[in-house]
């Protein structure tokens, strides 16, 4: 894994009793425009509201990231899980944004009811991209935001998501597996965001990271650079088989895009 720190010009961590640990970045984004710089972006992933997260914990994590008063803000899947019951209550429990608010679609979600969950987000005026892009003007410039459908269900399309989008544009790319990384640096640079992982789940040093690798997954939590993509692997709100996380804490995070050269980004 990357070491953040060479990845970020500056980080803020900020760990409240009974809540998802709030971690601040600053992230220099290759192709970003100048107006962009200072965007504020949250990203929010793996909700999973159902049996074993607290819906009022996951709750807590939507106003901690209102809280912040983000420019826009990104959710990348795993929105319920296990049973078609819990989707009515999404809405509810993310409701509130009132900036541009773009979402993915998890494996979970299409294992417990993709439609549903899309037309939850729908109604709060969130957009759900399955291998699409939106192009947002923000601060009178192009701004392309790229979502990539579920990999493990087999719905991820990457060149679909990027045919047609502006080279030229800010863009931040939403993909609910960080597996995907590679082909998505393939269409240039970008701020890419991701979960799925939960960061571990419980990470145990040494052990944790070799599995994972076994398992195919070789981005597991934080920041990687792969080629001009910068990645981040959200660690998650909510869990999916056991209540119990250990070193890889639910988390939101905050972001800072700064434009750079590409020569000034390299780790």
């Amino acid at each position: 894994m990357a070491d953040a720190k060479s990845l970020v010009d500056a980080s803020e961590t900020t760990r409240r009793a009974r809540l998802p640990v709030l971690h601040r970045y600053t992230v220099p984004v290759v192709g970003l425009d100048p107006a962009h710089d200072g965007l504020r972006v949250a990203h929010l992933s793996d909700l999973h509201v159902g049996s074993l997260t607290s819906h009022r914990f996951i709750r807590s994590a939507v106003e901690l990231a209102q809280a912040e008063r983000p420019d826009l803000v990104m959710m990348t899947g795993d929105f319920v899980c296990y049973s078609p019951k819990y989707v009515p209550l999404l809405g509810g429990l993310v409701h509130g944004f009132e900036v541009p608010t773009v979402c993915v679609l998890g494996n979970h979600d299409y294992w417990t009811d993709g439609h549903g969950v899309t037309a939850e987000l729908q109604r709060e005026q969130y957009t759900v991209l399955r291998n699409q892009h939106t192009r947002l003007r923000v601060r009178g410039v192009p701004l392309s935001i790229v979502g990539i459908d579920d990999a493990v269900t087999r719905q991820g399309d990457v060149a679909r998501a990027f045919r047609g989008i502006h080279r030229k544009d800010s863009r931040i790319i939403l993909s609910h597996v960080p597996s995907l990384i590679e082909p998505i640096a393939e269409h240039g640079g970008g701020l890419a965001l991701a979960g799925h992982t939960h960061g571990g789940h419980v990470q145990i040093p040494g052990l944790t990271d070799r599995i994972f690798q076994k398992l195919g997954y070789n981005y597991v939590r934080g920041f990687y650079r792969v080629g001009s993509s910068l990645l981040y692997v959200n660690s998650g709100v909510g869990s999916s088989s056991i209540p119990i996380r250990a070193g890889a804490p639910a988390e939101l995070a905050i972001f800072t895009l700064r434009a750079v050269d590409p020569s000034e980004a390299s780790p």
